[in-house]
């Protein structure tokens, strides 16, 4: 039975995050406050309604960290030229360049 080839590509997002702070600020400084655009950048693995969620590190199909994004927070997810990646296992000493 062949195993089952999932098809990546590469992507950098823009989003918006809430910030915490626990330092004692005036009135004035605290109201002046916002929330924060952050980066990210990785294979997307799955895009809903939802969310989306990234990863960078793969063994075969198994995918390692996760960056999970609520869909309504992105500002901007743009498509990586050439970024295609085939996840497979690749058994020990049999990877080629």
């Amino acid at each position: 039975m062949q195993k089952k080839k999932h098809i990546v590509y590469r992507y950098s997002c823009w989003w918006e995050d809430a910030v915490s702070k626990c330092d004692w600020e005036s009135f004035e400084t605290a109201i002046l406050s916002t929330p924060k655009i952050v980066y990210t950048e990785g294979y997307l693995i799955l895009k809903s309604k939802d969310c989306c969620i990234f990863s960078m590190t793969f063994l075969g199909t198994e995918i390692g960290e996760q960056m999970i994004v609520p869909t309504k927070s992105i500002k901007k997810l743009v498509k990586h030229k050439n970024s295609k990646l085939v996840l497979e296992e690749l058994g020990y000493g049999t990877f080629k360049n």
